[in-house]
């Protein structure tokens, strides 16, 4: 019965001891991994820590001028242009009520009314804060439905997209 028990003690701290030794030893697949990645940061190839979209940075200002309907320039491809303001002149006629802009966001057209407000010489005026996006490759057209001369400015940044 002693001999029994030696027996069950010795197999019972070697499976004890097994267990530890596979909790505590480094996998040799860990070891190839962690060896295989290393980050060189050298003056000629840094390793970017900032924020490359940050707004400041990437500022972007795009405007369009014309009569009833204007369309701005494309934005870059691999961006979204993310619009915090946008400023509305009308003018040469009866002040419209509203200028429609139409922005491309998520691959869909959206129409984004804004309501102007007359001033004096038959001049209408918006100014807003706000956010928008816009897909790049796309343009912003903006039409009033008066026959007004118009302009349009959008402020805002670029955000690049992976």
């Amino acid at each position: 019965m002693l001999f029994l028990k030696r027996g069950l003690m010795a197999a019972g701290a070697l499976a004890l001891a097994a267990m530890l030794l596979n909790f505590v030893a480094p996998k040799a697949a860990h070891a190839i991994v962690a060896t295989a990645v290393q980050v060189m940061n050298t003056s000629a190839t840094p390793v970017p820590n900032k924020d490359v979209d940050a707004p400041a940075r990437n500022a972007h200002v795009l405007s369009c001028s014309g009569t009833t309907n204007c369309t701005t320039a494309a934005i870059p491809p691999a961006t979204t242009l993310v619009v915090d303001s946008v400023a509305v002149e009308a003018s040469s006629g009866p002040p419209p009520p509203v200028v429609d802009l139409f922005l491309t966001t998520g691959g869909v057209v959206r129409p984004v009314p804004i309501a102007l407000t007359a001033i004096t010489g038959g001049t209408a005026v918006a100014a807003l804060n706000l956010t928008l996006y816009v897909d790049g490759g796309t343009s912003v057209l903006a039409t009033t439905y008066a026959g007004s001369n118009l302009s349009v400015w959008f402020y805002g940044h670029l955000v690049s997209i992976p």
